[in-house]
């Protein structure tokens, strides 16, 4: 009799463990068949933070395509890397929205100078890492007198010159942060020139050139100069905080 009970109590277990393996089954089914309903296609990738690249150029170097589920279609990891290979990317951050959309958050190196290289330029953001070299005026302030000995795409540019490249930079940091603009600036061991103009240009030790920019000193003279129609000439700054104008453009 204790037999039959306990037989019958273990037929009973299997039949409870078969129906809910039998449902979970079914129920995992339900969910595999809604997650591949045309509702999880992909219909758009969001791209964020892009100035460099178009939001299609971005979709392309990823390698990324509409119309693929959600789940199984779209590897964010492999999204990801495609896109960091590109010297100009940061960071890069891919994630599913659902139902339908990826969102692609990127953090673009920003274009800061171009160093004179032969015929051509050598592009590098704020850190010295190389984006691209081109033949063309990247419309960024250009270096001169600096010599390039090593350079690779997403590395940072190598300079026989580093101390100089490092006052360069500190120049165009307070360029940027006080409202000021040089299309280039020619650097050597005594002094720089930067160059508002091609004609006219402010000259000094690189240390008091940024400290009259943080002051205003050079905004000032710029626009005084501007209001009165002159675009030629040498804006002299010196250690004692003296900036001074003359028409002669000076070697």
């Amino acid at each position: 009799m204790e037999n039959n009970k306990r037989l019958i109590k273990q037929h009973m277990r299997r039949i409870r463990l078969r129906t809910i393996l039998a449902v979970l089954a079914i129920l995992v089914l339900m969910v595999i068949f809604a997650l591949k309903a045309p509702a999880f296609n992909v219909s758009k990738f969001e791209v964020n933070g892009n100035r460099y690249y178009t939001d299609d150029e971005i979709a392309n170097m990823g390698n990324c395509n509409l119309g693929v589920n959600i789940f199984t279609g779209v590897d964010c990891g492999d999204i990801r890397d495609r896109l960091m290979r590109d010297p100009y990317m940061a960071r890069v951050n891919v994630r599913r929205k659902l139902p339908s959309t990826v969102t692609i958050n990127i953090t673009e190196r920003v274009q800061t100078a171009g160093i004179v290289y032969g015929e051509s330029f050598v592009v590098i953001d704020e850190e010295g890492i190389v984006l691209r070299k081109t033949t063309v005026d990247p419309k960024v302030t250009v270096l001169r007198g600096l010599n390039i000995s090593g350079m690779t795409l997403g590395e940072p540019i190598q300079v026989e010159e580093e101390v100089l490249l490092r006052q360069c930079m500190d120049i165009i940091k307070a360029m940027n942060e006080n409202n000021m603009y040089f299309k280039s600036i020619t650097i050597s061991q005594v002094e720089a020139k930067a160059y508002v103009l091609d004609d006219l240009m402010v000259r000094g030790l690189p240390d008091n050139i940024i400290f009259a920019l943080e002051n205003n000193d050079i905004q000032l003279v710029v626009q005084e100069l501007f209001n009165q129609g002159k675009e030629k000439g040498t804006i002299k700054v010196t250690g004692d905080n003296y900036v001074s104008f003359t028409t002669k453009l000076e070697d």
